[in-house]
C-alpha cells in the first residue's frame, strides 16, 4: 500500500509535537524520523510552520462547524472548546508556540463564519446596515476567541465562575437582540 507523504510529515509532526515544544522541531527531526530526504520535505511544505498550519487547518476543518443552524447553535458553538480539549496536549503546544497568533487568527476566521451564518438566520426580515451587521459578528468573534485565549493561557482550566452554563446563557437571544438595536426602521 502506498504511502501518503504529506500524512506521514503531518503524523509524525504531531507525533514530536508531544515530545518537545513545536518551535523546537526541525526539518532535520522530521526527515530523520519520517525517513524522508530534506528535498521530499520542502516539495510538501515551506517550512515547520506552513506544515503546523496545513496540520492544524485539516484536523480543525475534518471537526469544526463552518456555520451554525440555528436549531443546535449550542452544540456548534461548544464544538469548538471540545475540540480544544479533545486536542489539548497539541492546543496547548501551539498556543504556547510562536505560532499562537495564527490558531486565534484560524479560530476568528472559522467562528465569524460561523456567527454570520447564525446572524443571517436571525437577522431576516430586518433592515440593518451591512457595516452594523459585520460590526455585530466581529463582536461576537473576538468575544469567543478572548474567551479561548484565557481558558489557553490557563492551561484549559477556566476560573469556577466562567461555566459553559453561563457562557450559553450569555449568548442566548444575545445576537438576535444585538442586531435589533442596529435595525434601521
Amino acid at each position: 500500500m502506498p504511502v501518503n507523504v504529506k500524512n506521514l510529515i503531518a503524523e509524525t509532526f504531531v507525533k514530536l509535537s508531544d515530545e518537545k515544544n513545536i518551535d523546537k522541531i526541525t526539518v532535520k527531526d522530521l526527515v530523520e524520523a519520517c525517513g524522508i530526504s530534506r528535498q521530499t520535505f520542502y516539495y510538501h511544505f515551506d517550512d515547520v510552520y506552513d506544515l503546523l498550519e496545513w496540520v492544524f487547518e485539516e484536523d480543525a476543518n475534518r471537526v469544526l462547524p463552518s456555520e451554525v443552524v440555528y436549531e443546535h447553535w449550542r452544540d456548534d458553538v461548544m464544538m469548538f472548546f471540545k475540540y480544544l480539549a479533545d486536542n489539548s496536549v497539541f492546543a496547548l503546544n501551539i498556543y504556547n508556540s510562536n505560532s499562537r497568533i495564527y490558531m486565534l487568527r484560524y479560530f476568528k476566521r472559522r467562528l465569524q463564519g460561523c456567527i454570520r451564518s447564525f446572524a443571517i438566520i436571525v437577522s431576516e426580515g430586518k433592515n440593518i446596515d451591512r457595516t452594523d451587521f459585520e460590526f455585530v459578528v466581529e463582536f461576537y468573534a473576538n468575544g469567543i476567541v478572548g474567551l479561548i485565549s484565557q481558558w489557553l493561557d490557563l492551561g484549559m482550566q477556566l476560573p469556577k465562575e466562567i461555566t459553559q452554563d453561563r457562557f450559553l446563557k450569555l449568548l442566548d437571544n444575545s445576537v438576535e437582540n444585538m442586531l435589533a438595536r442596529f435595525q434601521i426602521d
